[in-house]
């Protein structure tokens, strides 16, 4: 059960990463980086595999 809480805990701040990084090139903010679109794939895909595991 914790190893699932874990795993959403992590695809969700993956998600997170990726929303503030869409909403930085929409909006045309100036934080705007790649390197929270790599970091948020990554949490999002090692996340739900831990989801999947469990």
């Amino acid at each position: 059960m914790d190893r699932k809480v874990q795993g959403y805990g992590m695809a969700l701040i993956g998600f997170l990463f990726l929303l503030f990084n869409a909403l930085g090139y929409l909006l045309g903010w100036e934080s705007r980086n790649p390197a929270f679109t790599v970091m948020g794939l990554v949490f999002v895909v090692v996340g739900l595999k831990q989801v999947r595991k469990v």
